[in-house]
């Protein structure tokens, strides 16, 4: 870590000497190091042109609370050209308004450069960003259309840079208001060329001694307020004070009429209808009044112990289908309005002396005692999902609910009340997979598909952290050629106790429980890092690289910077890089990929749709989204020469790319019968077993030297 004296020693160098702006700074050698490092970035390095920098910032310290700052850029601007008049000229120009930025907006996007250089900018782009800084700092909330806008006309990397530097001034404001204490002294450049711009125009004097005085006058205002607030406590103090001897005093009163034997029985009167009515509350839902599950569990432990006699019973668990969707679309009142209606349904279709509760949330369970036979909880659990299909009607909204239930049967041999109760559970679950509104009974074999499933997440887990992972690389060739043109990266799990796993056992739990998000971000980097020592290796060689992305990576907010920080740490070009992702990811996520997957395009990566045929195939996505290449799933091309269907359907894919401009790779070649076919089809790309399996990294990298040999 370098010395304070090395830190200033710096600041001088560049400033000619150091501002007291860092003067609060200078006793943590870290706290000055990261202003300084801030500076740095934010303003000294940052390469919007100086006129604009020091423009902004001239303006916008009409709002910070120490006049030296506009005196002092307003001479920076001198220094750099600008004429007194048009200084105060700025420095007077109201804040700018909606419409303004609408008109500015415009001149920006009919700059006749494609992507606009902040470092020289002409007067008129100038002033456009000038002010639509301006607005994004006064008015943050209405400024995001603004900065939206200007993310697209700027590039993602300008627009950081302008944010940046927003961003900095803000810091500025805040660090001088922080350290009132600090003594600001005016450079002799500052002073000279402050006294030059008062002889130009001497209205300038005028316009800096009115802000000095607004400026204490705000100050002034403060420390009244202050004051006023600190009586305010003061007295609020004493109140509280005198309100305390009140109580005292009324508490003192109150003890001596306790001791009469009258309000004495009272008291316990009242005490034990408070106990009934605590008990009620610790025992039952305060929403809909049922049971809860302290009640429920205890219940069920009575009936065990009950059914030790060969009497037969169940437990059914209960979880409506979709409710969070009735929460979000039509909020939680009716959500609650929704649980209560539920239960009295719920309630109408059981037996006398069948239990209904509520355990939290959407959750329902239902004790069923003194059955005969199994097929009485089946008739039961029928008879409650046929009341359910009649809708709800609440507050003007018709809602269709649901629900999935799980049964435990006594017959199981397992007595244990919590053990009921998960098995109960496990059979809702499997009941919900199977397509929800519908019913299960447990058996054994689930318990042990759901212990299995534990493990797997808590091995996926620790394969993260062992890094147990491993790409496999599988070429994608060009058929007019036979050349490896690219290479798709598929994972592997090399699992110590049962080797290699392939992604099918495991990528579904990933995405269950959001561990397909650091994985993804794994494979990407390791993926693209590989594909660079590839091109430094065979330069000759013009590869790409294909990725696949998965949901839960898109509706990562900053997914779009995450790949541009990937891309600038393993130095791969962004033209280098192909994502893929299916139909269906696109279709549950349209909005916000849409936007996504333009940051994606401006970045130079193209776009591939994977499995292209099997998913929701909606040609409307084929315009919105930046498609570059389709890949045509491998059950078509697997089946072209046994069936015309499929050859009809390969037949159709690759016309409508064709006629789209959109490049098309075949998926699955395993025989020369279906490489001519799709050869006859003028597809462009392939790729299968036919030329080579996913591979590891050493034989990929053989199957590049030796076509480049």
């Amino acid at each position: 870590m370098r010395t304070n004296a090395e830190i200033k020693a710096e600041i001088a160098k560049k400033f000619g000497f150091v501002p007291s702006f860092f003067e609060p700074a200078e006793q943590n050698i870290q706290a000055l190091e990261n202003l300084w490092q801030q500076t740095l970035c934010a303003y000294v390095n940052n390469p919007l042109s100086p006129m604009l920098k020091e423009k902004l910032f001239a303006y916008l310290s009409r709002y910070c609370a120490l006049p030296y700052c506009i005196i002092c850029h307003s001479c920076h601007l001198r220094t750099l050209g600008v004429e007194a008049q048009q200084i105060l000229n700025l420095l007077e120009s109201p804040p700018p308004t909606a419409t303004d930025i609408d008109a500015y907006l415009h001149i920006l996007a009919c700059s006749p450069s494609q992507l606009i250089n902040l470092s020289d900018l002409s007067q008129a782009l100038e002033t456009s960003l000038l002010y639509c800084s301006i607005f994004i700092f006064l008015e943050p909330e209405r400024g995001k259309d603004c900065r939206s806008h200007l993310r697209r006309l700027l590039g993602l990397v300008n627009y950081q840079h302008l944010i940046t530097f927003i961003s900095y001034i803000k810091m500025c404001h805040l660090w001088i208001e922080a350290h009132p204490e600090v003594s600001y002294k005016a450079d002799k450049r500052v002073i000279k060329q402050l006294s030059n711009l008062l002889e130009s125009e001497p209205s300038l004097a005028d316009f800096f001694d009115n802000y000095i005085e607004k400026i204490r006058h705000q100050q002034q205002l403060q420390t009244e307020h202050s004051a006023q607030v600190a009586q305010r406590q003061q007295n609020q103090e004493a109140l509280r004070k005198a309100y305390d001897q009140l109580e005292i005093r009324v508490e003192e009163r109150t003890a001596e009429l306790l001791k009469s034997n009258m309000l004495l029985k009272q008291e316990i009167s009242e005490r034990q209808q408070a106990q009934a009515r605590l008990a009620n509350i610790a025992f039952h839902d305060g929403l809909t009044g049922l049971p809860n599950r302290m009640l429920f569990m205890e219940r069920l432990k009575q009936t065990v112990e009950r059914a030790k006699s060969d009497n037969l019973f169940a437990v059914l668990f209960l979880d409506l289908d979709r409710f969070k969707v009735v929460n979000d679309s039509l909020g939680h009142t009716i959500g609650d309005q929704l649980l209560v209606a539920l239960a009295h349904r719920l309630q109408t279709g059981l037996r006398c002396g069948d239990i209904l509760a509520r355990l939290g949330g959407d959750e329902f369970a239902i004790l069923l005692e003194e059955i005969q036979e199994i097929k009485d909880v089946i008739d039961i659990a029928e008879r409650l999902q046929q009341k359910l299909a009649i809708p709800f009607h609440l507050s003007g909204h018709e809602v269709f609910s649901t629900v999935s239930i799980g049964i435990a049967l006594s017959t199981t041999g397992d007595d244990q009340v919590e053990n009921l109760l998960r098995n109960a559970d496990i059979a809702m679950y499997r009941a919900k997979a199977l397509g929800k509104a519908g019913y299960k009974i447990f058996d054994t074999a689930m318990h042990a598909q759901s212990t299995k499933l534990l493990q797997l997440e808590t091995e996926l887990r620790r394969a993260i952290e062992r890094q147990e992972f491993q790409i496999y690389y599988q070429p994608i060739v060009s058929l007019q050629t036979e050349k490896i043109i690219g290479f798709e990266s598929l994972i592997r799990w090399q699992h110590p106790k049962h080797g290699l796993v392939l992604p099918t056992e495991f990528i579904s739990m990933a995405e269950e429980t959001g561990l397909i998000v650091p994985i993804g971000y794994w494979v990407l980097r390791e993926a693209c890092n590989q594909m660079r020592q590839w091109q430094q290796q065979f330069p000759q060689t013009q590869l790409t690289i294909s990725v696949n992305l998965s949901s839960k990576q898109l509706l990562q907010s900053n997914f779009s910077e995450q790949i541009y920080l990937i891309l600038q740490e393993t130095k791969l070009n962004a033209s280098s890089l192909k994502l893929e992702m299916t139909e269906s990811v696109l279709i549950e996520n349209t909005q916000s990929a849409t936007a996504i997957l333009w940051q994606l395009k401006e970045l130079g990566i193209e776009l591939h749709i994977d499995d292209f045929g099997t998913g929701y195939s909606s040609l409307s996505y084929l315009h919105r989204f930046p498609i570059n290449a389709l890949k045509i799933d491998r059950s078509f091309i697997k089946n072209m020469d046994t069936s015309r269907k499929y050859a009809e359907i390969v037949r159709t894919i690759i016309a409508l790319a064709h006629n789209l401009s959109i490049d098309v790779i075949a998926e699955g070649i395993e025989t020369v019968v279906q490489l001519e076919q799709v050869k006859k089809l003028q597809c462009k790309y392939g790729q299968g077993y036919f030329f080579s399996q996913p591979a590891a990294v050493s034989v990929a990298g053989t199957l590049i030297q030796q076509q480049s040999s």
